[in-house]
């Protein structure tokens, strides 16, 4: 069931709260001078998972092995990506590996509990948030290319690769959408990656006259920290975080982090950057804050310098002193023969005579990587942009064995190149049309380095917290009391670069607050596993542990609601009793203790004494054996009492959606010993409650 539903059934008796929220707060290095707690029998504890936490439960191998199994692993990958719960990746199937993890942990709040013991373990979740929160980050994601444009203007050869004032975007990528994802349903999100021009084009003919392109002579004046640099530059090479740009004077890595689409770039690209200047193991970069694409022109590489072992050692040892003063050099064009060694993403190779180097294609693209083989020896060429840790020289590659993967470059078959930017946009199906909400609103390179960070094109949690705010304040400044506004943007987990990370912000009294999970609850209780090993499962069980002793405060007021309900029910219809301290019928003349299911407030327990029954009401009990009367008490207790008194206590009770709802009662028994027992109901309407059984009866 969803957990929502439990909530407010929840009882909280004996209840320790917990309150440290540090991931390391359970590692008793941690916890000096820590006392070990006094253990009870059973307890219930309250603890409330942080999103670190979770994360955490979404990388445990128990959990990915369960992942694998139901067909989740993408769900769960995401779940440790953005650190809450979803519907489908919920607590009951993934928790319990933690639980148990933790179990014996000292200082975690389920340390050394008892079985039957009971956790409400409250957790952040998408669950119940609106649809943009737990879709947008799931949703497919578009961007056009060549053949959308020229169907976009109608023309094969008189168009732009971009909207313009007179081809709106909003009036083409509904038709592209309904074309892309015929099977979309009512609530499906698209995140679509277009570029939008100032102004119109100008076409005039079948060889339209191109705009002339000047390079500039800027990249070699470029400084750590300097600029802005205003760079008229063409591609010369890509990689998977950004691009080799050369002017007339140099050539230079523009860097953009995980977050750069290598898709939306070609070798011969004719861009105009406003850009700084930073570094990188002895490497200037640039880091653009805006960029336009003007043309496309054909690209010819200088004479690359060759670069055998000992060249690749005194680069290694030029860029180390380099960087270790803070500074950076200019990419250069090399050519290098190697061994290639591929792991992973990671793409090194080896030269002969290199005593202390090794060579490292930067960032290879897909590709580039499919021309390399591990093991083989090849002749690369490409730009040595930098060094990484103590021993690696980086290539950005351009061609292997004389063999490239770049298409040649695309001929500019508008009549006037306009400049354009790149933007993204969400847009809603509603069951039969596309549209783009106007609540909603992409984050672009632009609005990151606004902000400061930058070539990161990507958001961590503090910065979201700091930043966003702010951008909602300038971009949103007439914004009334309660608007609420989803903004999509690259989120930084500290491991990995999440895109279409949405986060949902609400304006109250002009100041925008970020307000993005909510928070739910589970249960979950400790039982006897294989092998006499305690382990930690989901329950939505609602527990009343009714504990026994003289005008005890949680089982006193329970026993008095039966003696009340038995008074009512039985002894004025069947006895006529005029009062509860009339001793007429079942209930006792003290009037909190009766013998129709033998309640007793006054001792907080259940008296199944025969003599006790017989002595109260003898015209009922006076001819019974012993065995009778306490098989008779019991089965009162368990067929008429307890479900009449808990359909008063709880008239909102449910049944279960996903699981069985139960209502779960601990109790003592009195008949000369005490005796602990359970006894189970089961929901089966609202308010409605069917016995299902009690230990008494095994």
């Amino acid at each position: 069931m969803k957990s929502t539903a439990i909530k407010s059934l929840l009882i909280a008796c004996a209840a320790v709260a917990v309150t440290s929220c540090d991931e390391n707060s359970w590692n008793d290095e941690y916890l000096k001078g820590f006392e070990e707690p006094k253990i009870t029998d059973v307890e219930t504890v309250e603890y409330t998972l942080t999103s670190a936490e979770v994360i955490k439960i979404a990388k445990m191998k128990a959990n990915i092995a369960i992942a694998t199994e139901r067909g989740e692993l993408d769900l769960l990958a995401g779940v440790a990506a953005q650190g809450y719960f979803t519907e489908q990746i919920t607590p009951e199937i993934y928790a319990p590996a933690y639980l148990d993890s933790i179990a014996t942990v000292m200082g975690s709040p389920i340390f050394y509990l008892d079985d039957r013991s009971t956790l409400k373990l409250s957790f952040p979740t998408s669950i119940g948030l609106p649809a943009e929160l737990s879709k947008i980050p799931a949703a497919e994601r578009l961007t056009l290319d060549e053949a959308d444009y020229q169907a976009a203007w109608g023309s094969e050869t008189d168009f732009t690769e971009a909207f313009a004032p007179s081809k709106p975007a909003s009036a083409f990528i509904p038709s592209y959408l309904n074309g892309k994802l015929p099977d979309a349903a009512n609530g499906d999100f698209a995140v679509v990656t277009y570029n939008v021009a100032g102004q119109d084009p100008v076409f005039g003919g079948t060889t339209p006259p191109v705009e002339e392109f000047e390079l500039s002579s800027v990249i070699n004046t470029v400084k750590v920290n300097g600029g802005p640099y205003e760079v008229s530059g063409v591609i010369t090479a890509i990689c998977r975080q950004g691009y080799i740009i050369t002017d007339n004077s140099g050539s230079i890595l523009a860097y953009y982090g995980s977050s750069f689409v290598a898709d939306n770039y070609a070798i011969g690209d004719q861009l105009k950057l406003t850009a700084t200047g930073g570094c990188y193991g002895g490497a200037l970069q640039l880091t653009v804050s805006a960029e336009n694409k003007m043309g496309n022109q054909k690209v010819t590489y200088p004479t690359p310098t060759y670069v055998d072992g000992s060249m690749l050692d005194d680069y290694l040892a030029d860029l180390t002193a380099v960087a270790d003063a803070g500074d950076g050099t200019l990419a250069e064009y090399a050519e290098v023969k190697g061994k290639i060694t591929i792991s992973g993403n990671y793409v090194n190779f080896a030269v002969d005579g290199a005593a202390n180097a090794t060579g490292s294609a930067y960032q290879c693209p897909n590709a580039m990587k499919a021309l390399l083989t591990d093991g083989a020896t090849v002749t690369m060429r490409g730009y040595i942009v930098s060094k990484s840790g103590s021993s690696y020289v980086n290539l950005l590659l351009t061609e292997v064995d004389g063999k490239t993967p770049w298409e040649a470059p695309a001929k500019f078959k508008a009549g006037v190149t306009v400049s354009y930017e790149t933007v993204s946009e969400v847009y809603e199906y509603n069951g039969s049309a596309w549209s783009a909400p106007s609540d909603i609103t992409v984050l672009t390179n632009a609005d990151y380095a606004a902000m400061g960070l930058g070539s990161y094109n990507s958001l961590t949690t503090a910065q979201a917290n700091t930043y966003l705010p702010i951008f909602l304040a300038t971009h949103f400044p007439y914004a009334q009391n309660e608007t609420v506004k989803y903004l999509v943007f690259n989120f930084y987990d500290g491991s990995n670069t999440i895109r279409n990370h949405c986060r949902r912000a609400v304006c109250n009294d002009g100041v925008w607050e970020l307000n993005t999970i909510n928070t739910d609850m589970n249960q979950f209780i400790k039982v006897a596993g294989d092998g006499g090993r305690s382990a930690w499962i989901y329950d939505p069980s609602v527990y009343i542990n009714l504990p026994a002793g003289r005008n005890n405060a949680v089982s006193g007021p329970f026993y008095q609601a039966c003696v009340d309900w038995v008074y009512e029910n039985i002894d004025v219809p069947q006895f006529n009793a005029e009062s509860i301290t009339s001793g007429v019928g079942y209930v006792t003349s003290y009037g909190n203790n009766e013998y129709f299911a033998g309640t007793s407030a006054y001792q907080g327990n259940v008296d199944l004494r025969p003599t006790a029954a017989r002595k109260q009401t003898p015209s009922v009990y006076g001819n019974m054996s012993d065995e009778d009367v306490v098989s008779t008490l019991k089965k009162n207790f368990e067929e008429t009492v307890m479900p009449a008194v808990l359909a008063n206590m709880y008239p909102d009770a449910m049944p279960g959606e996903k699981y069985d709802q139960y209502y779960v009662i601990n109790f003592v028994t009195y008949n000369g010993t005490s005796s602990n027992e359970t006894i189970r109901y089961k929901v089966t309407a609202k308010g409605t409650f069917e016995f299902a059984d009690c230990t008494w009866n095994k």
